[in-house]
């Protein structure tokens, strides 16, 4: 709780310096604080974006982790590894990015925990579909005890690296589409920035109209934005088995 607490502030305190920061440029380039109210209000969702951006990012690199961790789990089992001492090995010879999670699945089960709960954290832990495909189908070969839990292992691998390298080219196509409409919505208050510096901009702007005008137009820009990207934004795989 206390962890939720100092994060929520973090983030509050990054959505003020960027509405501050945003508030600031516009008033020092146009002299008025007005026009820089509504550029406050745009600058404000940037700590959302990049957040989400990172979240994504993150998310991304521990699906791509999954092939090479079933690899290392079928070059454990062939060695004559159990499925625990596999799982628990992955702490210390599995990816970096993956070795916490399986550091913490060997503690919970030297705690006493059961196997098959103890997949249960691990695949709240990774939080993603793929992680819930694969600790189902390593808990049903620990349950069933078959003999071609490698070969489902290898299959799993080859139909995850498939979705994978899918997923990677339909995000390059909509990676230029996104970053079009982006630079769509930003380029006309970088314009109103340089056309401020005329006088009779700035006195249409300053005034009542023109600033609910700003007002509205920042608005409508935040919802398009948000909009879009919800748009362009590629479906997670379902967590069927969480």
């Amino acid at each position: 709780a206390l962890a939720g607490r100092k994060s929520s502030s973090k983030k509050l305190l990054f959505y003020l310096i960027s509405s501050i920061a945003g508030f600031l440029v516009a008033t020092l380039i146009t002299s008025s604080p007005l026009i820089g109210i509504p550029f406050a209000l745009i600058t404000t969702t940037i700590p959302v974006v990049i957040i989400k951006r990172t979240e994504a990012v993150e998310r991304a690199l521990l699906q791509n982790l999954w092939p090479e961790i079933l690899d290392h789990i079928i070059s454990g089992l062939q060695s004559g590894l159990s499925l625990a001492d596999n799982l628990v090995a992955l702490g210390n010879r599995g990816p970096i990015k993956s070795r916490s999670f399986f550091l913490l699945f060997g503690e919970n089960l030297r705690n006493g925990m059961d196997f098959g709960l103890a997949l249960k954290d691990l695949k709240q832990a990774f939080n993603d579909g793929t992680a819930d495909q694969v600790c189902e189908v390593l808990d049903f070969a620990r349950v069933s005890g078959s003999r071609d839990t490698s070969l489902t292992l290898r299959t799993l691998a080859n139909f995850i690296r498939r979705d994978l390298a899918l997923r990677a080219e339909i995000a390059a196509k909509h990676s230029w589409v996104k970053n079009s409409a982006a630079l769509a919505a930003i380029a006309p208050w970088i314009l109103l920035l340089l056309l401020a510096a005329q006088p009779t901009t700035l006195r249409a702007y300053t005034s009542a109209p023109g600033f609910m005008i700003l007002i509205a137009g920042a608005v409508l820009t935040i919802v398009a934005y948000f909009w879009m990207e919800k748009v362009g934004k590629l479906n997670e795989s379902p967590r069927i088995f969480s």
